[in-house]
């Protein structure tokens, strides 16, 4: 049987008058990725990877149970120990980028009051190794692919030079939620002056998934998987490891991944979506022998997040 959970901050719903922008940075439209097909990723993905892969533990939280909703719902709660990740790639002749971009060092400077007891009080946050140290160690990125606006994907993107570009699903900065005037600030931040551009997504096939070819050679594809926010992207890299799922925030946890839970955070564009969004996800990842799937706040191994 499934179970409901919002994972923290819940009822944005209820106050949806009071609704923020999730982010303002002005975009551009992306210089890579041409559409493609389910067929061809799935051809592709039965062929050698090329990329190297690496999964980077940023940082460990807990959420707590919280209460419910404001006026009751359909939404139980439920405590959630989490990590938040990014994911360094290497093309043999392209170079090195990131999915998702971790947290800077000084990651509280960026942060409200509210966030930032939020963070140290609430959720118990403790950090393993900032994107900086990471990047002073191992080397920049080229760019960063982002799963979608929230500051524990993007902020790390804080720590890396300006010219770095920034890739997005399309009309993430539009989605509003009233939380957004309390966590949009380390998004806005991280953004300011630098140059995001856009995935230009076709429409999704029925009960699919639009898809583009990132670097035109098959190793990378991203994703649209909208609902969580609208812009949300997944990618999906044949690495020398076998096939690798990035689902961003379209799967948060294990149980999610796996059908035990129904799970919202209450910042959902649209929960409909991001069931339809994840349903068209596991129906892709079916078709591909020897997928890793890396949900957004947990591994689907219980050894990997003791890493």
């Amino acid at each position: 049987m499934h179970r409901r959970s919002f994972l923290a901050l819940t009822g944005a719903t209820a106050l949806c008058a009071c609704a923020t922008r999730l982010n303002t940075t002005p975009t551009e439209a992306a210089d890579l990725g041409s559409p493609t097909t389910s067929e061809f990723i799935v051809d592709q993905m039965s062929q050698p990877g090329r990329l190297a892969f690496e999964k980077v533990v940023v940082a460990d939280w807990h959420f707590p149970n919280t209460t419910r909703p404001p006026g009751g719902g359909d939404w139980a709660t439920r405590e959630l120990d989490a990590q938040i990740y990014f994911y360094a790639i290497r093309h043999p002749e392209r170079g090195l980028y990131f999915i998702d971009a971790g947290m800077p060092a000084n990651y509280e400077r960026h942060m409200g009051p509210v966030l930032r007891n939020a963070v140290r009080d609430t959720y118990d946050f403790s950090l393993r190794v900032s994107t900086d140290v990471w990047v002073r160690e191992n080397g920049a990125p080229r760019a960063a692919f982002i799963t979608h606006l929230h500051y524990d994907h993007v902020l790390g993107v804080a720590a890396l030079d300006r010219a770095t570009p920034v890739y997005v699903g399309p009309n993430d900065g539009a989605h509003r939620n009233f939380f957004y005037r309390f966590i949009n600030q380390p998004t806005r931040e991280a953004l300011e002056g630098r140059s995001v551009r856009t995935w230009r997504f076709a429409s999704a096939p029925d009960g699919g998934l639009a898809a583009l070819d990132v670097f035109g050679d098959g190793s990378l594809f991203a994703l649209h998987v909208p609902g969580h926010t609208p812009g949300s992207t997944a990618y999906l890299v044949n690495s020398t490891q076998g096939p690798q799922l990035v689902t961003g925030d379209a799967v948060h946890s294990r149980e999610s991944w796996t059908g035990e839970l129904e799970e919202a955070t209450g910042f959902e564009a649209d929960l409909a979506q991001i069931f339809a969004s994840r349903r068209a996800l596991q129906a892709l990842a079916a078709r591909i022998t020897g997928l890793t799937v890396h949900p957004g706040h947990q591994s689907l191994l219980a050894e990997i997040s003791r890493e």
